[in-house]
């Protein structure tokens, strides 16, 4: 298995390899892809969207998908205002930038070069859900990843739109894109600080201190105890209430 990236400042993996499709894409299905990849993936207000023309994603038949996840015309003058959160990618995408892509001649897909590529089998894992098995393509072929440290190492393969390697891929994409699950007494004290200051959260020192003042130690404790794992992931995530599957999602930016 891969290095936890998130132990790494700016950590780089680079990819050999392509996986093949069982026919060419279609032009227009190549330069969706391309864009997608070239583009910023962040939450959108899907109203805003439907007054903005997006061509290459009408071409390939997608809806504008939830949060504006399928949008790609960012460079439209009214892109910007549709923005929800710069910070966050729609819900379901692994991140803010997938670095897989097609190859030239439409025929494979592949990693762009570009570096800083995390979450990157959970991004083929959405990218075979979401474009390749929709359009009724088959993906197989294997690439191996190398990263900074000489241990990390290893192969992705795919057998028939599959990820047999490493295993477990749809529940990891599942997993990294779904609220942080926590005790109903825990998730009680960090909505309590979200409710009291929205900003607060995204700073774990200024957390604590707010937690301790509004009567909830035990989720002061929770955050120190998950500072490295749970509590990030949810900052980014969302908490979800155990007992009620209440969600909220913190504002991620920094107080000041």
């Amino acid at each position: 298995m891969p290095v936890s990236q998130e132990k790494f400042m700016g950590y780089t993996t680079t990819f050999t390899g392509y996986f093949e499709l069982d026919r060419p894409l279609y032009d227009f299905q190549v330069l969706y892809l391309l864009e997608f990849a070239r583009t910023r993936r962040v939450k959108r207000n899907v109203a805003m969207l439907t007054a903005i023309p997006d061509s290459l994603r009408d071409a390939v038949g997608l809806e504008l998908g939830e949060e504006g996840c399928y949008f790609i015309n960012e460079s439209h003058s009214e892109a910007d205002a549709s923005i929800i959160d710069d910070n966050r990618p729609p819900k379901g995408q692994p991140g803010l930038y997938c670095q897989w892509q097609p190859t030239f001649n439409g025929r494979g897909i592949e990693w762009n070069g570009h570096e800083k590529f995390y979450k990157y089998v959970e991004w083929l894992q959405y990218i075979i859900i979401n474009f390749i098995a929709r359009w009724g393509y088959e993906l197989n072929g294997t690439v191996t990843w190398q990263g900074e440290s000489e241990s990390d190492i290893g192969e992705i393969v795919v057998v028939k739109n599959k990820i047999v390697q490493p295993h477990n891929a749809e529940a990891k994409l599942k997993t990294i894109t779904s609220p942080v699950i926590v005790p109903g007494n825990i998730w009680q004290g960090l909505y309590a600080v979200h409710q009291k200051d929205s900003h607060v959260l995204a700073s774990w020192v200024s957390a604590l201190h707010c937690c301790n003042e509004l009567g909830y130690p035990d989720t002061a404790n929770w955050i120190e105890a998950n500072l490295i794992g749970l509590y990030g992931a949810g900052i980014n995530r969302g908490f979800q209430n155990q007992e009620t599957g209440a969600v909220f999602i913190p504002n991620c930016y920094p107080m000041g």
